[in-house]
């Protein structure tokens, strides 16, 4: 399908914002990828397209943002502040999604696109996902119609659920978890969550609606690693919950036994105190997709990563260096990068 208009994607940097900004190529849109940093954006295997504009804008930029989404006909909104060196990352959540809503008017954008997180608002819910349903508040409470999905852990080669995930079940045989480990979620597939992204575009009547979207399959952390731990051909993990080590301290432990700074793994990990499971699945009549069981998509995520096919990866967001300085695989202090070294000598 070739298609005339253009669509912007706020946050092409990132993990879901540079797969899907080859997701809409391949399905005949022009796209105009946004950024904050113009190499970042340049070194991009789709910056070559010649279907892609790039332009460079910050979210906290009104003027910049609105000259950005000009002449689009739609917008997908991929940004968040989870990552070193920001403090108080949800007041600037805030700030960017009023600026999106006002510069989204102002541009003539039909219709916006956000995917946030699965949670129901009250007291208990974690900062970052009262964060997540704040955006999307704002977002909705403008002129221009908002699609709102909302999604659990995200399973994908590079996503930082999943490095999280491969990084404890590969390095630790017995693990000592908060009470989380016990609560359900409702894992998907990164293709599917690509799927269901461009599929909301190419179907109009997803305009206004706010939907959940998730795998086949529910379940508990605790089952997850179990999962994962088949598929890599681990030995079963002993896993010993103790109520009284709370998800604050557990993000610590994240991090010394991952590569995810405690800016990304310290809100990741306090949100898995929520059970994360979808409330209703109307988006799977209006986008139809076959969705990937959890084994299925740790298989997939693994073996590409395995394969160094990781298309993109959780530390491609924020302001930092260019791709090519990058190195999506393990910390230099995780010992967990296999490398090889052949020699021959002749006699």
């Amino acid at each position: 399908m070739e298609n005339n208009r253009t669509v912007a994607v706020l946050g092409a940097t990132g993990y879901i914002g540079g797969r899907l900004v080859a997701a809409l190529l391949e399905r005949g849109w022009k796209v105009r990828a946004v950024g904050r940093n113009p190499e970042k954006l340049r070194c991009r295997p789709f910056a070559t397209h010649e279907n892609v504009e790039l332009a460079q804008a910050d979210a906290l930029d009104q003027s910049a943002l609105t000259e950005a989404l000009r002449g689009c006909h739609a917008a997908y909104y991929l940004v968040h502040s989870m990552y070193p060196g920001v403090k108080n990352f949800e007041d600037r959540d805030k700030r960017a999604a009023i600026i999106m809503r006002d510069a989204a008017k102002e541009a003539g954008l039909e219709r916006i696109i956000y995917l946030g997180g699965l949670g129901d608002m009250d007291k208990d819910l974690s900062e970052h996902l009262k964060s997540r349903m704040e955006v999307g508040e704002i977002l909705g409470s403008g002129p221009v119609p908002l699609t709102w999905l909302r999604a659990a852990m995200i399973i994908g080669s590079g996503s930082a659920s999943f490095e999280i995930l491969r990084y404890l079940v590969d390095r630790l045989p017995v693990m000592i978890t908060p009470a989380w480990v016990k609560s359900l979620c409702q894992p998907i597939a990164v293709s599917n969550v690509l799927e269901y992204l461009a599929g909301c575009l190419e179907h109009p009547e997803t305009a206004g609606r706010t939907m959940d979207i998730g795998g086949p399959d529910i379940l508990s952390y605790r089952d997850l690693f179990d999962i994962y731990a088949r598929v890599a051909g681990l030995r079963p993990r002993l896993i010993i919950p103790i109520p009284v080590l709370t998800p604050k301290l557990s993000s610590y432990w994240i991090q010394m036994v991952t590569p995810v700074p405690s800016s990304l793994s310290r809100p990741l990990a306090e949100g898995l105190r929520n059970k994360v499971v979808c409330r209703e699945n109307s988006i799977r009549e209006l986008v139809p997709a076959r969705l990937l069981t959890c084994e299925e998509a740790i298989r997939r995520a693994l073996d590409r990563t395995v394969r160094h096919e990781v298309e993109t990866c959780w530390s491609d967001a924020g302001m930092q260096r260019v791709p090519e300085w990058i190195d999506c695989g393990d910390a230099p202090y995780a010992g967990g990068t296999v490398l090889e070294s052949a020699h021959t000598l002749t006699l």
